[in-house]
């Protein structure tokens, strides 16, 4: 098995039920991301005068975002369970691997549907989650 892993390896892994865990793998993903973000919260110190202080900060807030492209596929049942979440404004719990045996995120989320229909091309879906506590789980960020 190589050490450098391709983009295609990646999983996205899903349930309609929050609280559950997420064992149906999404096929019909074009491109993913999982990002992480931070806010700080500014720690700088006076120090004893003779010098400008040096500034330094802590990490206040991580910000977590699942981000993926899906085909319109009419006959897609894991899509369909899907939107119908997420048009819901219901939770669902969601589990990304960097491949099959690799870490990721696990957490129940809720989210937003794109639809994008272009002139020149399939229909698509953008489907952006953002971590919820509110099923039960709290999100945990690379398992």
């Amino acid at each position: 098995m190589p050490n450098i892993k391709m983009g295609f390896e990646g999983q996205i892994l899903f349930n309609a039920t929050p609280g559950a865990t997420a064992t149906t793998l999404l096929t019909n993903v074009k491109d993913a991301s999982y990002n992480l973000e931070v806010e700080k919260g500014n720690t700088t110190i006076r120090g004893d005068g003779t010098a400008p202080p040096i500034e330094t900060e802590d990490v206040t807030i991580r910000k977590v975002t699942v981000e993926f492209t899906m085909i319109k596929d009419t006959t897609d049942t894991a899509l369909s369970a899907l939107q119908t979440a997420l048009y819901a404004g219901a939770g669902v719990a969601i589990r990304m691997k960097d491949y099959s045996a690799g870490k990721g995120f696990d957490g129940d989320c809720t989210g937003t549907v794109s639809s994008g229909k272009p002139l020149n091309g399939e229909q698509t879906l953008q489907i952006n989650l953002t971590p919820s506590r509110s099923y039960g789980r709290a999100p945990q960020l690379y398992i």
